[in-house]
């Protein structure tokens, strides 16, 4: 599970696991209505059918048709229904605004029944509520709005001879196919699947209630990694951009994606999905094996595609659609080792709780702004598989993937040298650094030469040394006198002063654009020169490089002469500001000549230095390469106070021992582990086994099957 080396038994076993969580959700959810609740009753207008009644429904179209029910189940939009119905505050109030109100939360398994009804074709009647009057029938699709109001009540009739939605502003019939649209209906599209017929319907292989695929004939992997475990094999995935529940903040309404937009998302998935299953076949059968539906989402610029997987609903990612196939094949495998490890957590704690105090704070490579352990743990994990995976294409694709392979490793290695020394983590926790540590270790016997090394160091010192500006602060009174040092003409003290977390963040701070900059340097073509000709011509690009200037782009095309002039230039703008130009600053120390200097390896004590000279009232402020020499001109020692986080390890041939984490957000030492009690097993082998092993099915009350499915031997 560390290294994502996961066969289709392991797939199926954590599969099984969100299923069982999944059904004890709605158990609990019915538990909590209890048998004989009220009918559900809107403000106005007809009352919604009990969620007893419609639950029962639901267990009666299993008996008959359990694959039905199934299909609706894997639809991770359900769960994320579920979970947000569970916690609700007791007092009933909305958990944010525009929530579902209380009284129709409930009423929502009507929805759950009446799709499995129609995936049956079974009869049923029922009264749901819907969303500004349309109807979600989850793993199929959405009507039009049939009714007036937020959350009116609606009916559906469904029987062998079809399925009719009505409310008060009309009503819809569902054609017989379901996987096809029709006037009033449109299905969930099924992307990537690569048939002849392009984008494809909601039911596997266009039928509603036809079980998953088993995979391709012969390869006993792939059947394990399709169909039991609720994966779809080759039968791509579905583009979920209808269901109320897609997006994990809040309910929303179904968002347009016009023809030539969804013709992309299906070639450029499609395209993505046979790269991984020809050319990295272990990253393949865990994308297929977990992760189910795409929710798209805007980004600010398609240089900076945006992903986001949901704890509460294992198998969906939100997602933009990045210009480049291998950045979606790529975007596919860290979102599905994030599933992987939620689905682990689930079945083996990971994390010690915090019981006092705030948590704390880690350096996260990937990220802006400091994180706690769980983000560490978690994006370590997925940048594990996205740098082996970019390890894999350098000899297709080149620079690019050199680029990508020495940044990503460079990120994996410093969080797992934050992760090894953390308190906090469980044993099992332990065992996927440990994983990690030994599966990436090879890495750094790869040499990555060229423009791809120059441009990955430089990347990497930016994103170290721009975070360090923004969350780390030194001492005023240290400050004070190193100030006081420089107006008197001395030399700075053998031990500079150390760093601790910031109370707020720099708010002047940005990162980011020289590595996408450089992600499009390295791309080829005209784009780089286009974006760098609307820069020097104060023009926003097509590309919308928020934060770039024509320094930025001067120093990832390699005219450092040119970066070192623009970057004076924008501070000296800014030398009267006793904030300085941490950006610029930065961009100087990354342009100069030589090994990097206190502008990279310690911009906020340069920072913090120009700050008290200011406060000091001094005539002349000196500029940040004039005090980053003073700084460097001391004796190197031990630092007064704490010590300040160490740089970041350089690319390969001969990495330095690994660095440890920044001074984090000050908190008290996180808890031991406490003994397991007695009567817990004693292993989280055996707690898996309690969780999901072959035993056999129970039942919970109102006939819903809650127990493992069969896993394959």
């Amino acid at each position: 599970m560390a290294t994502g080396e996961v066969a289709g038994p392991d797939l199926a076993l954590l599969a099984s696991a969100q299923r069982s969580r999944l059904l004890l959700a709605l158990a609990a959810a019915q538990d909590r209505a209890g048998p004989a609740e009220p009918a559900a009753r809107p403000p106005a207008g007809a009352p919604a059918t009990r969620p007893a009644v419609a639950w029962a429904q639901l267990a009666a179209v299993q008996r008959a048709c359990p694959e039905a029910v199934e299909a609706v189940l894997r639809d991770p939009a359900v769960a994320a229904w579920a979970f947000r119905l569970l916690r609700r505050p007791a007092h009933g109030a909305s958990a944010t605004p525009g929530d579902v109100p209380p009284w129709a939360g409930p009423a929502l398994v009507g929805s759950l029944a009446a799709a499995a009804a129609v995936r049956a074709r079974a009869r049923c009647s029922l009264r749901v509520p819907a969303r500004r009057g349309r109807l979600w029938l989850p793993s199929l699709g959405l009507t039009g709005a049939v009714a007036r109001g937020e959350w009116p009540v609606v009916g559906v009739e469904c029987g062998p001879g079809g399925t009719v939605v009505y409310g008060d502003g009309g009503s819809v019939r569902l054609p017989d196919d379901p996987a096809q649209p029709a006037e009033g209906w449109s299905p969930l599209p099924r992307i990537g699947a690569g048939g002849p017929g392009g984008v494809g319907g909601p039911g596997e292989a266009g039928r509603p209630g036809a079980p998953g695929e088993a995979g391709r004939p012969g390869d006993p992997e792939e059947a394990g990694s399709a169909g039991r475990d609720g994966s779809e094999g080759d039968g791509g995935l579905v583009l979920d951009h209808l269901s109320p529940y897609r997006d994990f903040r809040s309910p929303s309404d179904p968002a347009d994606l016009p023809p030539p937009v969804l013709r992309a998302w299906d070639v450029r998935v499609g395209e993505a999905l046979e790269q991984l299953r020809h050319g990295h076949p272990a990253a393949y059968r865990m994308v297929s094996g977990t992760v189910r539906s795409l929710v798209p989402v805007d980004t600010p610029s398609p240089l900076r595609p945006i992903s986001v997987s949901v704890p509460d609903a294992y198998g969906v990612v939100m997602m933009s659609l990045p210009e480049d196939v291998s950045e979606v094949a790529a975007t596919l495998i860290h979102e599905a080792r994030h599933q992987l490890l939620t689905a682990v957590g689930d079945l083996a704690p990971l994390f010690v709780p915090v019981r006092e105090g705030p948590e704390r704070l880690y350096f996260a490579p990937w990220r802006e702004d400091p994180r706690p352990l769980r983000g560490l743990l978690y994006g370590a994990h997925a940048f594990a598989g996205v740098a082996e995976f970019w390890r894999e294409r350098r000899h297709p694709e080149g620079e690019r993937a050199e680029f990508e392979f020495a940044f990503h490793r460079w990120q994996v290695r410093t969080a797992l040298a934050a992760l090894r020394g953390a308190t906090g983590l469980t044993e099992a926790a332990g065992g996927v650094v440990a994983g990690l540590a030994e599966a990436s270790g090879e890495w750094w016997t790869d040499k990555v030469v060229g423009a791809p090394a120059r441009l990955a160091e430089l990347c990497c010192r930016d994103l170290w040394a721009t975070w360090r500006a923004a969350h780390l602060t030194v001492d005023d009174r240290a400050a004070e006198a190193l100030a006081r040092r420089w107006l008197a003409g001395r030399p700075p003290p053998a031990g500079l002063p150390g760093a601790t977390a910031a109370p707020a963040p720099r708010p002047a701070v940005r990162g980011g654009a020289r590595t996408w900059l450089s992600r499009l340097w390295l791309s080829g073509g005209r784009a780089f020169d286009r974006v760098r000709e609307g820069l020097l011509a104060g023009a926003d690009s097509p590309w919308r490089t928020a934060g770039a200037t024509p320094a930025d782009a001067a120093l990832v095309a390699g005219d450092t002469g040119e970066a070192l002039a623009r970057f004076r230039r924008t501070e000296q703008g800014r030398a009267a500001s006793p904030a300085g130009c941490p950006s610029a600053w930065i961009g100087l120390g990354l342009a100069g000549e030589g090994p990097p200097g206190a502008l990279v390896e310690r911009p906020e004590l340069v920072l913090a230095l120009h700050a008290a000279l200011a406060r000091g009232g001094a005539t002349a402020l000196p500029g940040p390469e004039e005090l980053a020499q003073w700084l460097a001109s001391g004796t190197t020692g031990e630092t007064e106070g704490p010590a300040p986080a160490a740089t970041p390890p350089p690319l390969p041939p001969t990495p330095p021992p690994l660095p440890p984490t920044p001074t984090p957000a000050p908190s008290p030492p996180s808890p031991q582990p406490s003994p397991r009690p007695p009567e817990q097993p004693a292993s989280e082998a055996q707690h898996v086994d309690v969780a999901v092993g072959a035993q056999r099915p129970g039942r919970v009350q109102r006939g819903l099957v809650l127990g493992p499915q069969h896993l394959p031997e």
